[in-house]
């Protein structure tokens, strides 16, 4: 750490300026450090200026990581001052690996206690990746991630919660020769990828074959319903009903032609669990849309379902608490 010398007293830069302007310090790298007088009851720490960004830098001693996933813990921690970085669960992946579920996005809280406290902690794990069906070459649209479960970290009266990542798109329905049509995606949970699926679509070939495929439904907590398909009108309006909500992500569109009808992928369940008096929850995706194909023989499938709730593990999520001093 960086240090004034004044004969042979040693100033250390972290210690607390209460002058003004405070004393600050450059290194033969252009950094300026200066003091701050709300880190003055920290040891070791400092604010650090690169001129664009500010952030606080010291000696920080990782005093607790959550190990468990998907569990309110109650952690006590001594007098201090304290550093924690919140990361929640991964988006679930789209069906038919399409589209890949989102990180959380990582907060950070600073905070000191005078005496020993209990603190909450809740990990959230990955949001569980949709379905999609297949016969052959052709496939139903895939039903779309579930979001990841938020992280949070609760110090008395202040919650800081990073939400779970959203989740992937599903992927298009395709025909036999492997070609995808822009038809059928169920969209992600949480305002993922393509939320409110795609269209419904009618495709014929030349030669009177064809493909159909509904609409994928929206993810949870509010995308619309799929739209169905039929071979007399190319598409129509999908049922209010199933629209996607708080509980579960919109239902993917049916698939009509003559006296056959497939059926559109579930929307996925969303999952809730509560900590420290609140609610986190992972966001169902929306169901894929179902296909009516005939290109050597008729394929009548229906839609992948939506991704619900959670893995019940994660590689990326985290709570982090590091004390200063």
């Amino acid at each position: 750490m960086p240090a004034i010398y004044i004969g042979d007293i040693q100033i250390p830069v972290q210690m607390a300026q209460n002058t003004t302007p405070s004393l600050k310090v450059m290194d033969a790298f252009g950094v300026v450090y200066y003091a701050d007088a709300m880190l003055g009851a920290c040891p070791n720490a400092v604010k650090v200026s690169d001129g664009a960004d500010v952030y606080s830098i010291g000696a920080k001693t990782l005093v607790y990581q959550a190990d468990a996933i998907n569990s309110c813990e109650m952690v006590n921690l001594p007098a201090g001052c304290y550093f924690a970085e919140i990361r929640g669960g991964r988006g679930g992946d789209g069906g038919n690996n399409a589209g890949s579920g989102m990180d959380a996005i990582v907060q950070s809280y600073s905070f000191t206690i005078t005496q020993p406290t209990d603190v909450y902690v809740f990990r959230g794990a990955d949001g569980n990746a949709g379905a999609v069906n297949i016969d052959g070459n052709i496939a139903t649209g895939g039903g779309g991630g579930a979001s990841g479960m938020p992280s949070m970290l609760v110090v008395g009266e202040n919650v800081i919660i990073s939400d779970g990542g959203a989740g992937g798109r599903g992927g298009l329905a395709s025909d036999n020769s492997g070609a995808t049509y822009e038809c059928g995606s169920g969209g992600g949970g949480n305002g993922g990828e393509n939320a409110n699926g795609l269209n419904a679509v009618a495709h014929y070939t030349w030669n009177y074959n064809f493909l159909m495929c509904g609409a994928g439904g929206g993810g949870a907590p509010n995308g619309a319903s799929g739209v169905s398909a039929d071979a007399l009108s190319g598409g129509y309006g999908g049922d209010a009903s199933d629209a996607g909500s708080p509980d579960s992500g919109g239902r993917g569109g049916d698939a009509w032609r003559l006296v056959s009808t497939t059926t559109g992928g579930a929307g996925g369940a969303s999952v809730s669990m509560s900590c420290a008096g609140q609610t986190l929850t992972s966001y169902g995706g929306g169901g894929g849309g179902a296909v009516q194909a005939k290109f050597t023989l008729p394929v009548n499938m229906d839609g992948g379902n939506g991704g619900s709730g959670t893995t019940g593990n994660s590689e990326t999520s985290f709570v982090r608490i590091f004390r200063f001093g």
